[in-house]
Parts: C-alpha cells; sequence; structure tokens
C-alpha cells in the first residue's frame, strides 16, 4: 500500500513539474562580432533574411513548416552578449495545441552551434501559460490580430516598399513580412531601459488572401517583455497605436 501511496505521490509531483515548467523566452550566449555571429548563421543551415540596428532575421525550412510568426526568429548582437527568440517559448504561444514537443530540435542544435553555449533569459513564463496567454483581463490574446489592410493585389506591395525589410513565404501560401518601425516608435525600448531585448523587433506581419493582419502590439510586447508591470507598460501606452498606424500606411 505505501508503495501504491509513494507511486502516486511522485506521480503527482512529476505532473505539477510540468505544468509549472518554466521557459525562457530568449537564448542567451556569449559576446561575439555581428559579422561572425552572420557567418555562422549561414555556415549552420539558417538563411539570414535581413540585419537591421544589430538584430539579425533568421529562418530555415523547420521554422517555414509552422506557418506562422515562428517562422523567423531575431537575434540581438549586443556588446554584452548575444540574445535569440526562443522558438520553444514562442511555438508555445503561438501554436498552442499543435505545438509539439521537440519540434525544434534542429533549429535549437544549429543555434548552439553558431551562437555557443546558450543559457535562458530571466524573462520566462509558464509552459501553460503561454497557449492562452494575455497580459491582464481585457487586453488582447493571440487570436485577436489587427487587419491593417484587406485589399485586392496588396502582394503587389510588397516589392520596393521602403517599410519592409524582408518576405518570406510559407508552405500554406502565407507571407510572412517585416516591417520597419520609426526611431521615433522604436525608442520604446529605450524608454523601458530594454535596449538589451531590440531582438523583439522588426515587427512583423502575416499577408494572406489580400489581408494583412499583425498581432495586437498589446500582446506581442507583453508577451515579449513578460517581466515588466502594468506601470511600465503605462509609460509606452502610446507605442501599441503607433506601431499600427505605421504598418498599416505601408500598405496604403
Amino acid at each position: 500500500m505505501k508503495k501504491i501511496i509513494t507511486s502516486l505521490v511522485i506521480g503527482l509531483l512529476l505532473t505539477v513539474s510540468a505544468v509549472a515548467q518554466s521557459i525562457p523566452a530568449y537564448l542567451v550566449g556569449a559576446s561575439a562580432s555581428l559579422g561572425d555571429v552572420e557567418s555562422k548563421l549561414k555556415t549552420n543551415g539558417f538563411e539570414i533574411l535581413a540585419t537591421t540596428d544589430n538584430v539579425v532575421t533568421i529562418t530555415n525550412d523547420e521554422l517555414k513548416k509552422t506557418n506562422t510568426y515562428v517562422a523567423t526568429l531575431h537575434v540581438y548582437v549586443g556588446k554584452s552578449g548575444v540574445r535569440v527568440q526562443n522558438p520553444d517559448y514562442f511555438g508555445h504561444a503561438y501554436l498552442g495545441d499543435k505545438y509539439k514537443q521537440g519540434q525544434f530540435a534542429t533549429t535549437l542544435e544549429a543555434l548552439k552551434k553558431s551562437l555557443g553555449s546558450l543559457k535562458g533569459s530571466e524573462e520566462k513564463l509558464g509552459a501553460d501559460e503561454l497557449p492562452d496567454y494575455h497580459f491582464m483581463m481585457g487586453m488582447p490574446y493571440f487570436d485577436e490580430p489587427i487587419t491593417v489592410a484587406n485589399k485586392a493585389k496588396v502582394y503587389n506591395q510588397l516589392q520596393g516598399n521602403d517599410n519592409i525589410l524582408y518576405s518570406v513565404s510559407l508552405p500554406n501560401g502565407t507571407i510572412l513580412v517585416g516591417h520597419k518601425l520609426s526611431n521615433e516608435t522604436s525608442k520604446f525600448l529605450k524608454t523601458l531601459k530594454q535596449t538589451h531585448n531590440s531582438q523583439i523587433l522588426p515587427y512583423e506581419a502575416l499577408v494572406y488572401s489580400n489581408k494583412v493582419n499583425i498581432m495586437n502590439p498589446k500582446y506581442y510586447l507583453a508577451l515579449s517583455l513578460p517581466q515588466l508591470s502594468m506601470g511600465q507598460f503605462m509609460r509606452i501606452s502610446d507605442i501599441p497605436g503607433q506601431i499600427e498606424d505605421e504598418i498599416e500606411k505601408a500598405y496604403k
């Protein structure tokens, strides 16, 4: 009887541990030069889509298969080290029930080969929180996007557009587009003293069937900076609207 009870207790503890597992938003590596990082990323199978303000945006076939925003990762090469978006963290958030444990194994191994030993960042959320994450009551979820354009031949505006840094065609026909925000809007990272997390930009949109959607910035910024308080976010209360307006103008 004692053995049965002990087994049940151990099983319960393991279950609780799995539910309570925290996943870091970013993976952090040692300092390196921008050129060295770009070279090693290419060597290890990544396609570099753009390099903007020391942020390298990358993709590979494994990421593209997700058909969502985790089709790309942003890598920030800063003075204090390299920080890259963790596909497991954002995969949990964007894919929800479709996320499979270990589905980014190839990507993570390639990142380690490119960037060296990686540790989890202090920014993290529980694996059970991410699929239905929202900052607080009344704030948006992932499945509440904002449509910034809906018109015929919107695809034509992806070419020769100064506001667009890159575009990636995904297997399901969707196109993931990276947008460069103005210096005025981007300075919210400095306001929040989060320039070390510059890898949350460029801001991206998904284009499908003449419709352009973006994640609600109130959702994306909270997901990307989960350690910040409501008071800190209130300091940049105008930024979500500015992001939406800037991306909308790119398609007019």
